[in-house]
């Protein structure tokens, strides 16, 4: 994934497909996950999720879903930048990936 787009004011589930260079799904059970949205590198996060937030029900499988809600999404309209970080406990590997995320304004 290397976007997300969203409509002011959205409700909307993101599913996130861990996978190696193979594209084979890895096992994410084991992990502890972080979300965060920002404007720009070193700025406050104007969206920013831990791993209880995430729902791992097929983490084994490596799909992770992580729900926003309403007020999530009720920041500016702009293109930000958002990073999913994945800690693999088992190991302490540490891997994130950067994502740009876009808030479009709300035709209402």
């Amino acid at each position: 994934m290397s976007s997300i787009t969203m409509k002011q004011g959205e409700a909307k589930t993101i599913t996130f497909t861990v996978t190696d260079s193979d594209g084979v799904a890895i096992d994410c059970s084991s992990t502890t996950l972080s979300f965060v949205v920002v404007e720009q590198s070193g700025q406050p996060a104007k969206i920013s999720k831990i791993d209880g937030d995430f729902n791992k029900t097929n983490a084994a499988t490596g799909i992770l879903l992580l729900p926003l809600n309403d007020t999530d999404s009720d920041i500016p309209a702009m293109l930000y930048v958002s990073q999913l970080k994945i800690i693999f406990n088992s190991t302490n590997i540490d891997k994130s990936v950067d994502i740009d995320f876009t808030i479009e304004r709300s035709a209402i």
